[in-house]
């Protein structure tokens, strides 16, 4: 079985062990090499059958642990933590139950994580006589994180890479459409066309022959519209003579006064 990573330890699970018999032989040995060999280890009880140290019911339970459930890669063991509410004695069988409780989210680029175990160890008969919590350090799956954000970049890269022009092709034969003429630009004469000839729009101020000058504002005339020459002002027809007098007797008093 292959030990799974970080990323790969399914949050919540739940796992119950098998069922193992402690005896006295097995307490006897771990007493020696835990080198514990103080009395209430290695001698008998008056009241009943020798009792197990609580660092091999815990040994015990970590060890039936790693048989019946999912193996981490445990980097770091950080901590445990544990309580023991009953006794156990050579001759009672336990179990374990072991729970995830715990993932904790990585810190930065950290290539392990902490794990959080709630470990419970029950006698046959159901009664709890160990509880407790273990935390790890378990390494990461860094790989698979790196290889799918580079299967992403390419796909990334597709997406935004621009999309070259094709020409255009005549759905009879597939040949290319030829390109229409470039149109030339028009010469810095045809820019701007030439005004029509005509008289001005501006507003004319003409003076009187008197002292006095007064303006006198004149429609403008329409651009369509040929200008003529002013017809010159009608001559009353004088009489020969007026009142006995003609146009010389007039002439003749005026250069007299």
């Amino acid at each position: 079985m292959e030990p799974l990573s970080f990323d790969d330890l399914p949050l919540g699970g739940e796992w119950t062990t098998r069922r193992r018999t402690i005896t006295e032989t097995e307490i006897a040995l771990f007493a020696g090499v835990a080198g514990d060999l103080s009395p209430l280890t290695i001698e008998v009880g008056r009241d009943g059958p020798r009792p197990a140290p609580p660092a091999l019911v815990v040994a015990m339970a970590v060890g039936l642990g790693s048989v019946d459930m999912p193996v981490p890669s445990v980097a770091e063991w950080e901590w445990l933590s544990w309580k023991f509410p009953r006794q156990v004695h050579a001759g009672d069988t336990i179990y374990a139950r072991w729970t995830l409780t715990q993932k904790r989210p990585p810190v930065g680029g950290a290539p392990s994580s902490i794990v959080v175990w709630r470990v419970d160890v029950h006698t046959a008969d159901g009664a709890l006589c160990a509880e407790g919590e273990i935390g790890a350090k378990v390494k990461r799956n860094l790989t698979a994180g790196r290889q799918g954000r580079v299967e992403q970049a390419p796909a990334a890269a597709e997406v935004t890479a621009p999309r070259r022009r094709r020409g255009r092709r005549s759905r009879a034969n597939g040949a290319a459409l030829p390109e229409p003429p470039a149109v030339a630009a028009p010469p810095a004469s045809a820019a701007k066309p030439e005004r029509a000839a005509g008289p001005s729009r501006r507003r004319r101020r003409r003076r009187s022959s008197g002292s006095a000058s007064r303006a006198e504002e004149h429609e403008p005339r329409a651009a369509h519209v040929p200008e003529t020459a002013a017809p010159p002002p009608e001559v009353a027809a004088t009489p020969a003579k007026a009142g006995g007098r003609g146009i010389g007797g007039v002439l003749r008093r005026l250069r007299g006064t």
